[in-house]
């Protein structure tokens, strides 16, 4: 009877460090206070706008950093997808009212169709293919927003969603370059 006892402890005794060590393991893959403050701060124009997301969304301090590439993804795909209603809504998609705005509506609508094949790259851990995804969507954004600032007057409401989404797109490629890409970028902080 000793004999079973003692083999009981040491088995209870080996659940509870499994226990704990899966535990350790499961929060130690969570994306850190630092690691936030390094992904918010790389990029000096998105940095408020990082911060703002992070702080209204607190189940953000339960995710990996993989997960909180795929966070900022659908944040940002939410984005386009409202912004490309308020250009439809606004009458300039039709090519003949404007052709600023349909261009916009043909970059916003290609921006957000990216959105699947970026989580393809993500899950594949295909880093480099997720940056040219989400580089895609910096570029379109640049073009609208240089059209728009032709426009008199300039609709400001769609220079600044459409900066909101580039700057989006900086935190992704911050998250992908200096933290999921096994090869950091030259311009990550040294730290990471």
């Amino acid at each position: 009877m000793a004999y079973v006892n003692k083999n009981f402890s040491w088995a209870l005794l080996l659940i509870l460090l499994l226990f704990v060590f899966s535990s350790y393991a499961r929060l130690s893959i969570m994306v850190t206070k630092s690691e936030i403050h390094t992904i918010c701060t790389k990029k000096r124009e998105s940095s408020s706008l990082c911060f703002e997301v992070v702080k209204a969304n607190p189940e953000i301090a339960r995710l990996d950093l993989s997960s909180l590439a795929k966070f900022f993804i659908n944040y940002q795909a939410q984005n386009i997808s409202d912004t490309l209603k308020h250009f439809k809504l606004s009458g300039g998609y039709t090519p003949d009212i404007n052709s600023t705005y349909h261009l916009c509506v043909e970059l916003y609508e290609d921006a957000f169709n990216r959105r699947d094949s970026s989580f393809k790259y993500l899950t594949a851990k295909d880093y480099d293919g997720l940056n040219i995804m989400v580089g895609g969507t910096v570029s379109d954004m640049v073009t609208c927003t240089d059209d728009l600032s032709t426009m008199k007057p300039i609709p400001q409401f769609f220079m600044t969603r459409s900066i909101v989404i580039e700057n989006l797109s900086h935190i992704i490629l911050t998250i992908s370059e200096c933290f999921l890409k096994e090869e950091k970028s030259p311009y990550c902080p040294p730290y990471v």
